[in-house]
């Protein structure tokens, strides 16, 4: 943040008479740092052990991940498409921007079976994104300027976490910005692995079984406020 104090010295002529030398210039401050935003961001949530933990999983599954998306942009380029990867301007964590790169799927999928590892691919660029840093494998969805304004109060518990691979919906079934204060005031390791196992097996089912909930259970159920339970058919 940037404060621009008053222009010239404290002694300088004009100010009023029987002020003490300085007294405009330190009033002149005061009203400044009185109307200056100061916005403050605790540490990264999750810490050093979520961030450890994205990183070892993706790297571990690096000889997976990597050679489907090398696969994927040959098919891309061997379909005709000019570009293969597009990068779009995203906020991150404190307020940081980064480019979020996707692959440019062709959308002529019309089952829902398809449409899913359609986007699961279109994710994969992702995936770099989290060895850098600016990614975690689960997080908010990641937003642009424009979206994050709306947000206002839930602004800030977007701000305190990296955007995520895997989106955080599902805590709520819809995406109201309630989503990113929930994940961040309920968040556990055991929430990241049910979000990101839920994701994974979405793949090849058509109806989610198990959904996380955030209904506080009983002391001997959960020790994060973290309840499974099966959907209803």
């Amino acid at each position: 943040m940037l404060i621009q104090l008053p222009s010239g010295r404290p002694d300088q002529p004009g100010q009023q008479p029987g002020e003490q030398p300085g007294a405009g210039f330190e009033a002149g401050l005061r009203r400044d740092l009185a109307s200056a935003p100061v916005v403050s961001y605790d540490a990264v949530l999750g810490g050093v052990m979520k961030r450890a933990l994205d990183l070892a999983l993706t790297l571990i599954t690096a000889p997976i991940w990597l050679p489907l998306l090398g696969l994927a942009m040959l098919w891309v380029k061997l379909s005709g498409r000019t570009q293969m990867l597009s990068a779009t301007e995203c906020i991150g964590y404190g307020g940081r921007g980064f480019n979020r790169l996707s692959l440019q799927v062709a959308k002529q999928a019309v089952t829902t079976a398809r449409s899913k590892w359609s986007d699961a691919f279109e994710r994969l660029p992702e995936l770099l994104s989290v060895v850098r840093g600016d990614m975690a494998l689960v997080g908010p969805r990641p937003l642009s300027r424009a979206e994050l304004e709306p947000l206002r109060s839930a602004r800030r518990y977007y701000l305190s976490a990296r955007p995520g691979v895997v989106g955080v919906a599902t805590l709520i079934g819809t995406n109201d910005p309630s989503q990113y204060k929930i994940y961040a005031m309920s968040w556990e390791v055991v929430t990241d692995a049910l979000i990101l196992w839920d994701a994974l097996r979405s793949l090849w089912t058509r109806q989610d079984r198990f959904k996380p909930s955030f209904a506080r259970g009983e002391p001997d159920q959960s020790t994060s406020g973290v309840v499974v339970r099966r959907a209803e058919d």
